[in-house]
């Protein structure tokens, strides 16, 4: 959400070139260029100040210059006993990042923006600074944040006690949405990775997806009906097996045999299509596209694992389009440590602690 806030301040305000519509829409990845604006305003929630709940009196929230001690309402300093204070602020330490992050790559390399686009994207798009307000740099994650999101399970780890939880990840469809929307399908394929590259399977996780007719999330919806009545199912078979703590091996083992990936289709009396859901194949993908998040179009992986990339010297051997020798020469001032080497672990990313964890005050 933060790089959409990033790109729609850009488009709006600092792009130094002109882009279409569909160039747009290229570079943040999403079906709906009007998905960009609606992600942003959720990004919100990086900011001290602007998801304040009403009952908070004005006297009582920060203000960096007339009540600089005030609560800040942003989700760093909601779990600031996780991620523990910076000394020099004394706000709460931030894992935020996006030094070395490539925005557009992917519509570059598809030829649909020019280097001269990406050039000016990338040296404009900056970052923002420790109250969430934009600034001409790139945003620098604080290491100790780094390691603590994910050995603490900030950043949501496909192991742990995800392993052995039955999933039933039932979407109404919505990238389509006019509006742009934020509950976006690729949601559901970052959690089936990160549950793959954690245990080697996501037997646990099943995919049921239909259109908006009923809303995102309605029990007015029978295939929602029918998700609640297997999850009923699915949990009592798993009660029934025994007082211990089941096996990721007996979760999977208890799950219903007819509780498979499957989605519906548009007309006015859906189908049922049962088939494994995947992105780029099936017809499900072509009832209900998933296209990718704005740091996927930057090169990331489909899990969004990654809070901060390592670096790598810029290749222009990389590209799929020609630089001129000005125009490289400018990308190495871009970016000056480097771009994103998506093909290793984050920085600072290590394996979950354990699960049920204790959180005080030191």
């Amino acid at each position: 959400i933060t790089d959409a806030r990033l790109l729609n301040r850009y488009f709006g305000e600092t792009a130094g070139l002109g882009f279409s519509d569909e160039e747009r829409r290229a570079v943040t990845g999403f079906l709906v260029l009007n998905t960009m604006p609606n992600v942003s305003r959720n990004a919100g929630r990086i900011s001290p100040t602007e998801f304040c709940p009403d009952a908070l009196p004005d006297a009582a929230r920060y203000d960096a210059e007339t009540n600089p001690k005030g609560a800040r309402c942003d989700v760093y300093d909601h779990a600031v006993n996780v991620f523990g204070r910076d000394p020099e602020t004394g706000f709460a330490r931030r894992p935020l990042d996006n030094v070395g992050v490539q925005y557009g790559l992917g519509a570059l390399n598809a030829g649909v923006i020019t280097p001269a686009q990406f050039l000016d994207l990338n040296e404009r798009v900056g970052g923002y600074d420790h109250d969430g307000r934009f600034s001409d740099q790139r945003t620098v994650a604080d290491p100790v944040a780094l390691r603590a999101a994910y050995e603490t399970g900030r950043v949501t780890h496909g192991g742990g006690g995800l392993a052995t939880t039955p999933i039933i990840d039932y979407r109404g469809y919505s990238d389509d949405a006019e509006r742009g929307d934020v509950h976006l399908r690729y949601h559901s394929f970052s959690m089936r990775d990160r549950l793959r590259r954690a245990n080697g399977h996501a037997d646990n996780h099943v995919m049921l997806v239909e259109d908006s007719r009923y809303g995102l999330y309605s029990t007015a919806s029978p295939v929602a009906q029918e998700a609640l009545r297997q999850m009923d199912a699915w949990l009592t078979a798993l009660a029934d097996s025994g007082p211990d703590e089941p096996t990721a091996e007996e979760v999977v083992k208890a799950k219903p045999a007819d509780l498979v990936d499957a989605c519906w289709s548009r007309g006015d009396d859906p189908v049922r299509i049962t088939e494994v859901q995947k992105r780029g194949s099936g017809r499900c993908h072509e009832l209900f596209p998933v296209p990718p998040s704005p740091r996927e179009v930057a090169g990331g992986p489909i899990g969004g694992h990654i809070l901060k990339c390592q670096l790598q010297p810029v290749d222009a051997a990389a590209y799929e389009v020609s630089f001129s020798a000005e125009e490289l020469a400018r990308l190495d001032r871009i970016f000056p440590t480097g771009v994103c080497d998506w093909t290793q672990s984050g920085v600072e990313q290590i394996e979950l602690l354990g699960t049920w964890l204790t959180f005080d005050a030191t």
